[in-house]
């Protein structure tokens, strides 16, 4: 049986580069946008156990709400305190992220499991993958465009 891993990552690289094209103002065919709505496409696949997972509109309603943000930026330095993020549904249907009272803004989009987000701080794109846990909490790395090397890490609890 093939492994569903492959298809997963590719829609999650898939999604990171439309929201980061979208969030930095970049180009982006329409082509290109078509292919990456096809691969979110399969939301009701079962998991391997038998069991279905919840639709994707259900995944996407759970994940509003505020959230209690830790981490470590990429040099491994936990962040010095801890920050609020709060998840909306926009008119569009996409998920918007505020951190901080709106210091900072991104746009999220759901791939099976994983949130990728996209928003931009001091000029530079970051992209985070956070993958949703059975606790409702999100955990992950991200990575801005101008580092090298490790990702910082977060995790987000509903608070």
């Amino acid at each position: 049986m093939p492994s569903v891993l492959p298809t997963l990552l590719c829609g999650v690289l898939a999604a990171a580069l439309v929201v980061t094209g979208a969030i930095g103002g970049w180009g982006i065919s329409t082509t290109f946008v078509k292919h990456a709505a096809a691969v979110e496409a399969p939301f009701e696949m079962k998991r391997q156990n038998g069991a279905t997972r919840p639709s994707f509109e259900k995944t996407k309603a759970a994940l509003v709400g505020s959230y209690v943000v830790t981490g470590t930026d990429p040099d491994g330095e936990p962040y010095a305190s801890t920050r609020i993020l709060d998840i909306s549904l926009a008119p569009s249907g996409a998920l918007e992220l505020d951190w901080d009272s709106g210091k900072l803004v991104g746009v999220g989009q759901l791939i099976d499991n994983v949130l990728a987000v996209a928003y931009s701080i001091k000029g530079r794109t970051v992209i985070s993958l956070m993958a949703i846990n059975p606790d409702g909490s999100l955990s992950g790395k991200w990575s801005r465009r101008t580092d090298r090397g490790s990702k910082g890490t977060e995790i987000w609890k509903k608070g």
